[in-house]
């Protein structure tokens, strides 16, 4: 009798231990998930503002390169227009890039796709990564086309080290300095694929040779990431974030769902001559 008691009394000791092991490791296991969803959370607030404008700039500028004529600015009597236009349009493909660079280089410390929203941040940046550098679908003659390593590189040479006073936080190259820095022929190189894309689609556009589909289809999924970044629309929306006429394989969320473009009709031919107050 006593050792049948001795039995059952170790019995459960272990089942005890082993439930408080179980309990001790579950809670270890959720704390340490919150501590790095919380990390995440942070680093999306920190870098969420930066990212949207840059975002949103871009987008902007694609948008007034396929449908309001800003190409136009290109055949301008004035050198400075063009000169303006081809730079300008560089700096935007550079400060993108190198908002993603930091937020990339800052997320390989913390566990990013923790949350369905992270992880919708995390699908949509690497799709517009895809489609910069894909020719597959597009072909290698398309306008704008950076392979990956070329992304990473404009994204590290426009990536600088700013001092805060108590730290050296990364921030994007002003645009000031980018001008500057355009004049040295290694920089510039970096760049090349985008002002000989600028060229491309002065020369063909009002033709039907498609050499805008990879723009449009760019601008479409950067809309997508400023739904994401901005989910009440606080900091970017309305004029400014409509979507360009769709290229005939885009894969937005929008053109995904077979919906049409939330005002259809609003677009111009790219021969159209810009309008008021179009910004080279």
């Amino acid at each position: 009798m006593v050792d049948v008691a001795s039995i059952v009394l170790a019995v459960v000791s272990l089942v005890g231990a082993i439930g408080a092991a179980v309990i001790t490791g579950w809670f270890t296991f959720y704390s340490d998930y919150r501590k790095r969803l919380s990390e995440s959370e942070k680093l999306v607030a920190k870098y969420r503002d930066p990212l949207l404008l840059a975002a949103s700039d871009l987008q902007s500028r694609l948008f007034n390169l396929v449908d309001q004529g800003l190409l136009n600015f290109f055949d301008s009597p004035d050198p400075r227009q063009r000169d303006i236009l081809t730079i300008y349009t560089c700096f935007l493909v550079g400060q993108y890039l190198a908002w993603t660079n930091i937020l990339r280089r800052q997320a390989q410390f913390v566990c990013f796709s923790t949350d369905k929203q992270n992880k919708d941040l995390a699908d949509i940046l690497s799709a517009i990564s895809h489609f910069f550098a894909t020719d597959g679908k597009y072909g290698p003659g398309q306008p704008f086309l950076l392979w990956r390593g070329q992304q990473m590189a404009i994204g590290e040479i426009m990536t600088i080290k700013e001092d805060n006073g108590d730290d050296k936080e990364l921030v994007c190259l002003g645009y000031a300095a980018f001008t500057k820095k355009m004049e040295d022929e290694t920089f510039r190189q970096w760049f090349e694929p985008v002002i000989e894309g600028i060229t491309i689609l002065f020369e063909q556009q009002g033709q039907a040779s498609g050499a805008d589909h990879r723009l449009r289809h760019l601008q479409h999924l950067l809309i997508d990431l400023i739904s994401i970044l901005d989910t009440k629309q606080l900091r970017a929306g309305g004029a400014n974030s409509r979507r360009c006429r769709k290229s005939p394989k885009c894969t937005c969320t929008e053109c995904r769902s077979a919906q049409p473009n939330p005002q259809p009709g609003r677009g111009v031919r790219s021969s159209a001559r810009p309008r008021s107050g179009s910004k080279v």
